[in-house]
């Protein structure tokens, strides 16, 4: 089985998107990545300039969870 690869331009590419990150966009959120200005309005990840990756958005939108069910119960 012989494969052409050609780069971006092969066959094989379902979709190609350049990553870009804007890390002056930071919205003003509380201790708990609740908005100042709207209760129960959270911001979380790289959109929100609170995190800088994958794995801190992970543990960002975790933390939000958590302070979501504490308002709950």
């Amino acid at each position: 089985m012989s494969v052409d690869c050609q780069g971006l331009a092969s066959d094989e590419t379902l979709l190609y998107g350049v990553e870009v990150k804007f890390y002056f966009n930071i919205i003003k959120v509380v201790k708990t990545f609740q908005s100042q200005a709207v209760k129960s309005l959270y911001f979380s990840g790289d959109g929100a300039g609170i995190t800088r990756g994958l794995m801190q958005a992970s543990v960002n939108g975790i933390l939000i969870a958590r302070e979501i069910l504490k308002d709950i119960n």
